[in-house]
This record gives structure tokens, C-alpha cells and sequence, in this order.
């Protein structure tokens, strides 16, 4: 039987690894607009973190009149 570190047995038991996803989302305060990245990560129990930063204009939709 071999041994394994305590990396190797993350690996086993369902990795440590993050699965990310990217959006960016035009945000409107006070009448003024700016574009956010906005990433989403879930770990391998399902508990999800957010990250938010700002972005180029260029990146996000077009703003939808109300």
C-alpha cells in the first residue's frame, strides 16, 4: 500500500481546486454606470465566494433603457 501526502489525498477526495466562472455586469449608482467583473468560484463542498472588480466598459452589455 503506498503512501500519500497531503496533497495526493486532496486529489482523492475531491481535490481543493475551485471551479470559477467570469460575468461582467454594468452597474448603475446615482445615475452613473461602470462595468464590474464579477467572478463566481464554488469549492468542492458547493460553498460559493464572489470576487468583484472593475472592469473595461468595452466588456460589459449594452446599457437597456428602463
Amino acid at each position: 500500500m503506498k503512501t500519500l501526502n497531503a496533497i495526493e489525498a486532496a486529489a482523492v477526495v475531491g481535490g481543493t481546486n475551485k471551479a470559477c466562472t467570469d460575468s461582467y455586469e454594468r452597474i448603475v449608482v446615482g445615475g452613473v454606470a461602470s462595468c464590474r467583473l464579477i467572478t463566481t468560484c464554488t469549492d468542492k463542498h458547493g460553498n460559493k465566494t464572489y470576487q468583484v472588480k472593475t472592469a473595461d466598459a468595452s466588456k460589459c452589455p449594452p446599457s437597456v433603457a428602463p
